[in-house]
């Protein structure tokens, strides 16, 4: 068997070996790709088994594609088969393909817990018809699903937790082992798009830290901690601030085309109570993105779809792109957004008032995008644009504030971040100044 690399991590407490051995096979120097292994005695779990997509880009392109499963586990890019022995169960926190991976590079038969069951099969629908390595993504016959529960702790004592993602459902987990608790938070922010009644109402349950807060009995000896904006040199915006910077750009326009990921139902639901609140019309112009709003309840504002882009039967009201003229705010896809404007343009439903708001997919490499040309699109046709980016992360000035809260007895151990050394002089100086 290959030998297990070692990970990133960070003793607070110099004690014997803990009794718990975890493994951190991939992500601790890369954003994504992320593969847990923890072992404790006879029992074996994995969190996530991502995607490594920089390694990905380094050898493929849009005419060199991979030949296969094989291909990609010597390459680097898929976990290596050895990973999985004797695995108990998976465990996805979010369905983003650096943390779910490809479900057919498992190599036994085990169960894979998933944060919905109804996303997965949607995304193995498109996957499985597709011509590219996509078609690699869904799952083996011998793999068994389930779909995770929040707030509940099953027959392997994991613990299923709502963390605020650019993903839904997103979750942490606590596996409370034989004589230590470890939390892995996967990718997390720690403030939302949603008030708290809202997430709660959506996620069935209080987020991550407010849970741990309001139970102070269960205490964490080991936290596995992403860092993917540990190093970032982006400005930090939050949630809150890229609603204002939205609502002052928005503020008496009289059309605005919106673009987001069809994972993200924290930021479409703040653009359905945006259009709400400015009296427009909600439309949607993507499949995905009709297929997510039908997943929230109580929508704030009630959305109609365009005939010409969703084609299956949707309990939203039907409308043609010909209705999309002023006071309308649409909801497209990235991929999606310049055949609509073509379309508006061609049937005259293209305002001269028309404002493009661009949201950056995360992982931005998992979508493939092109944000030059988009924006070339728009400037030919007339639209103002704008790009956007809260991010589904934490920032660097908010750790310790988490720490405060988890308050981590023994060690930390860090994954999803590509400046692991950055990230571990973080945690000591921070660490230092928490009472």
């Amino acid at each position: 068997m290959r030998e297990f690399k070692k990970d990133t991590f960070y003793d607070l407490k110099h004690e014997e070996k803990a009794m718990v051995e975890i493994k951190i096979l991939s992500g601790s120097s890369s954003i994504g790709g992320n593969f847990i292994r923890i072992e404790d005695r006879d029992e074996t779990i994995i969190f996530d088994q991502g995607i490594r997509f920089d390694l990905m880009s380094k050898f493929y392109s849009g005419f060199i594609t991979p030949r296969g499963v094989a291909e990609l586990r010597n390459i680097g890019v898929l976990p290596k088969p050895e990973w999985y022995d004797g695995a108990d169960g998976i465990y996805i926190s979010h369905m983003h393909l650096d943390h779910l991976g490809a479900l057919s590079n498992i190599p036994q038969e085990t169960r894979v817990s998933l944060p919905s069951m109804a996303v997965y099969e949607d995304m193995e629908e498109k996957w499985g018809a597709s011509p590219t390595w996509l078609s690699l993504i869904p799952r083996k016959y011998y793999v068994e699903l389930e779909e995770l529960q929040p707030l509940q702790t099953d027959e392997n004592n994991i613990m299923t937790l709502p963390v605020s993602h650019s993903a839904y459902p997103a979750y942490a987990f606590i596996y409370f082992g034989k004589n230590e608790t470890v939390l892995y938070t996967g990718d997390f922010r720690i403030e939302s798009f949603l008030d708290q009644s809202v997430f709660r109402e959506l996620n069935q349950g209080d987020d991550l830290l407010t849970f741990i807060e309001d139970n102070k009995d269960i205490k964490i000896d080991t936290l596995i901690i992403e860092g993917t904006n540990i190093g970032s040199g982006r400005i930090p915006i939050t949630p809150t601030e890229a609603t204002k910077i939205i609502e002052k750009l928005a503020k008496n326009r009289k059309q605005i085309l919106a673009t987001l990921h069809s994972l993200d139902v924290e930021y479409a639901y703040m653009l359905a109570s945006m259009a709400e609140e400015m009296k427009m019309q909600l439309a949607i112009a993507s499949v995905s993105l009709a297929k997510l709003l039908e997943r929230i309840p109580n929508l704030p504002s009630k959305p109609q779809v365009i005939d010409e882009y969703v084609d299956y039967l949707t309990p939203f009201e039907k409308t043609t792109i010909e209705n999309i003229k002023e006071k309308t705010l649409t909801l497209v896809s990235y991929r999606e957004i310049i055949d609509l404007i073509k379309d508006l343009s061609l049937t005259g439903s293209l305002s001269k008032d028309c404002l493009a708001i661009i949201s950056e997919s995360e992982p931005q490499i998992e979508e493939g995008l092109e944000y030059t040309v988009i924006a070339n699109w728009f400037s030919m046709m007339g639209i103002e644009s704008y790009r956007i980016r809260a991010s589904g992360h934490y920032y660097q000035y908010q750790l310790k504030t988490i720490l405060e809260k988890i308050k981590p007895k023994k060690r930390i151990k860090i994954i999803h971040t590509e400046k692991p050394w950055l990230f571990l002089k973080n945690l000591k100086e921070t660490s230092k100044n928490i009472r």
